[in-house]
């Protein structure tokens, strides 16, 4: 069982009607809005989620298909983990912007899952999976990321375990909103701090460059919640952002990086936690020892 059929709150063998709605990832230069994830309720009053592309499009760009399955994912595990705290799901807002959840439809099938695949069957990305279930959960157990941030964040873990071994247990540790073997990756868990990797690039596609970011701050406020007495004292947002006088940005390219990392600081106040801008890897690495150790770092 996947992760987003764990998601699915299922009692297979019945007749039932669901309604549903689209979450749809909005391109703001195009116009373009293309649904990355189906929410809805069976009639029952249990609901469901899944995302439209339980893997990456490898067909599509590879950021627009990291950008795609990841935020699917992200929306359909907060609405599950919102109505599971008895909230009414109308009341329930996207916790990314740029997200558009569209009209209610009724769907009508011989049981739970035919109706959660026939609200699937309505997105144009989704299609039947291919290939076994297993290979499927594999995936999806290691969310993928932007490239350049994935190599921010790798580079970070290799000059902190050089210098201290011993933290590597607190690397990609996982938390789950619904209590499944799978979940969300959180890059760095210890005693006193923990912290998400992002990269925030003036010059990546428009619908990914804050986004990516709002996500890692959405993944580290619910990983605090669900930690109980146990929690770090600091939770922050470790954001890659380039160095001044770079001769590949332009002037208007750092006034963008400086409104969006205004606007990660607001979001991270609301949620009670901090963003820490970067220029390097070397850096990010001695904060996280600073924070986590009483080693001195010269």
């Amino acid at each position: 069982m996947n992760t987003f059929e764990q998601l699915s709150l299922l009692s297979p063998g019945e007749m039932c009607t669901g309604s549903a709605r689209l979450a749809y990832l909005q391109f703001e230069t195009s116009g373009e809005n293309v649904a990355i994830a189906v929410l809805g309720e069976f009639d029952s009053g249990e609901p469901f989620a899944r995302v439209v592309t339980p893997k990456v499009l490898k067909c599509l760009p590879q950021e627009l298909g990291v950008a795609i399955h990841s935020f699917g994912a992200l929306i359909a595990a907060d609405y599950i983990a919102w109505a599971s705290t008895n909230r009414s799901t109308q009341t329930w807002m996207p916790p990314l912007g740029g997200i558009e959840i569209g009209r209610p439809f009724i769907v009508d099938a011989d049981d739970q899952d035919g109706v959660v695949l026939a609200a699937l069957e309505r997105c144009s990305l989704f299609h039947r999976p291919s290939i076994p279930k297993n290979a499927v959960a594999e995936d999806i157990e290691r969310p993928p990321r932007p490239a350049f941030e994935s190599r921010f964040a790798q580079s970070v873990r290799k000059e902190v375990l050089f210098q201290k071994p011993s933290l590597e247990p607190g690397f990609n540790r996982t938390f789950s909103l619904t209590n499944s073997e799978t979940g969300f990756a959180i890059d760095y868990v210890g005693h006193a701090y923990a912290t998400c990797y992002a990269a925030i690039d003036p010059k990546s596609k428009g619908f990914v460059r804050l986004r990516a970011p709002s996500a890692a701050l959405w993944r580290l406020a619910r990983a605090r919640d669900t930690f109980g007495f146990v929690t770090p004292e600091n939770f922050e947002l470790t954001a890659w952002v380039p160095a001044p006088d770079m001769p590949i940005y332009s002037e208007r390219d750092y006034e963008l990086v400086a409104d969006m990392v205004g606007e990660l600081k607001e979001q991270a106040r609301r949620e009670g936690l901090g963003v820490f801008p970067t220029h390097d890897s070397l850096t990010a690495s001695r904060r996280l020892l600073r924070q986590e150790t009483s080693i001195l770092i010269n």
